[in-house]
């Protein structure tokens, strides 16, 4: 399989993982900051399940979404880009969102001083991302600690454990008044752990991982399978539990 093709199966993957995230489920904390005719900017839009809530709140002030690797949203202008270097005049959004951006960048800081770059006085920034520090997982054999291992090994050069440092990362950016909050999403209906042990099993078969993990001699190939095998099992069980942080942080620009 070539890289390209490694990477966009990635990235459907993730967005049919994250499709049916909302602003109700996943910017709640924002949505009480935002204002009709305000100018929005999503960054890292994804599949855009968030953004359009986001925008039915600001209409109709307009919303721009913008991506690696966009597709097109209802309403939404959205354009293909770096967070790290917008492609936006300074002062142009009086909001800004980001979920579950900073966990996949290499420099979470240069992310937010674009955006206060962009941001005019007085807006709203909202920011949620997870942090690996915190779970809650049952039952979990040596396998599936493993396995959490080299999911930690396959994230270097990405930053897993942001969550935590979100208020102080706004607060470094430029950002004033920067408030954190944190709260937790549970896997404990049997669609919902259904839903975790697909998606964490797949991990463990995706090509590029299994080649990665491999490659840096963390695991076997036989060993990767063994650790897919597991989390189909897991989901399998009438007891498993998953429950991790997630954490929230809203700023404003002076």
């Amino acid at each position: 399989m070539s890289l390209q093709a490694t990477q966009a199966e990635s990235t459907s993957r993730r967005r049919r993982h994250h499709a049916g995230r909302t602003a109700e489920s996943h910017a709640a904390f924002l949505l009480p900051h935002l204002r009709p005719g305000m100018a929005l900017l999503d960054l890292g839009c994804g599949p855009g399940s968030i953004t359009v809530g986001l925008a039915a709140a600001v209409a109709p002030g307009g919303t721009t979404g913008i991506d690696v690797d966009p597709e097109p949203i209802d309403g939404v202008t959205v354009v293909a880009g770096d967070a790290t270097h917008l492609p936006f005049p300074d002062d142009s959004f009086d909001a800004i969102h980001a979920s579950a951006v900073l966990q996949h960048v290499p420099d979470p800081l240069a992310v937010l001083r674009e955006a206060r770059r962009v941001a005019r006085p007085g807006a709203v920034i909202g920011v949620v991302d997870a942090d690996w520090d915190g779970e809650l997982l049952y039952p979990a054999d040596d396998v599936i600690r493993r396995s959490m291992e080299i999911a930690r090994k396959l994230r270097e050069g990405t930053s897993p454990f942001v969550g935590k440092q979100l208020r102080h990362l706004l607060t470094e950016a430029g950002f004033v008044r920067a408030e954190g909050f944190a709260r937790v999403t549970h896997h404990g209906t049997v669609d919902e752990v259904a839903g975790v042990s697909s998606f964490t099993a797949s991990l463990f078969r995706y090509p590029a991982a299994v080649d990665r993990a491999v490659a840096e001699g963390w695991a076997t190939a036989a060993e990767l399978e063994e650790m897919s095998l597991a989390w189909t099992a897991w989901g399998e069980q009438p007891g498993a539990f998953l429950a991790r942080f997630w954490c929230e942080a809203v700023a404003w620009a002076e």
